[in-house]
């Protein structure tokens, strides 16, 4: 016996053929589809939601952003009076769902999903697991650069402006929109100290 998706575009999938992430998320629903089914069998009920928990690790690996944060909202959805619990990495997954408790393992601390939903993902990772900044090495370097240029050529202003142009310039491929921002504010502060300063 063969089982087949069929997508809205015509396309027919086999389960052999779908992405890790998305056969392991499929895998989890049939599952839990299973369980509740026999569930609704033995009460003899098949509108009966029946209570439980689930426990989930990693419900974001391999699957695209997208997907991440579909998962526990999908699930909460589907089987309302079941309790999730899931192990995560991901900002997409904790930032995914209202009413919920997040329980951080390394501080031993909980806080209420008001603390995650509708905060950017960057910011989440800062807040929640433990980055430094929301920025790569590369950005990190990049503002290093700016900064020790800024304090060496404070009273320099013709060659701090060249020495800035030619960081912009070599890394002019790295300089997202948000980076340009800081790297601007970093400037306009240092201004602002060195006039209140004189």
């Amino acid at each position: 016996m063969s089982f087949f998706l069929n997508l809205t575009d015509n396309r027919r999938l086999t389960f052999n053929t779908l992405s890790e992430g998305f056969s392991a998320f499929i895998s989890i629903f049939m599952d839990l589809f299973m369980r509740v089914d026999l569930i609704r069998k033995q009460v003899n009920d098949y509108t009966y939601n029946p209570c439980g928990i689930v426990l989930i690790d990693e419900p974001e690996t391999h699957l695209h952003l997208q997907l991440q944060e579909q998962v526990l909202p999908l699930l909460t959805s589907l089987f309302p009076n079941i309790q999730f619990i899931a192990a995560t990495h991901s900002p997409a997954v904790i930032a995914s769902i209202k009413n919920a408790t997040i329980f951080d393992l390394t501080t031993k601390e909980s806080r209420g999903s008001e603390e995650t939903v509708g905060r950017s993902y960057s910011d989440l990772m800062v807040s929640h697991f433990g980055l430094g900044n929301e920025y790569s090495e590369t950005a990190d370097l990049i503002i290093k650069q700016v900064n020790e240029t800024l304090n060496n050529l404070a009273d320099k202003p013709a060659e701090r402006k060249a020495a800035l142009q030619k960081i912009y310039d070599e890394n002019s491929a790295y300089l997202s929109p948000t980076l340009k921002v800081e790297l601007e504010l970093l400037t306009i502060q240092q201004e602002v100290q060195q006039e209140a300063a004189r």
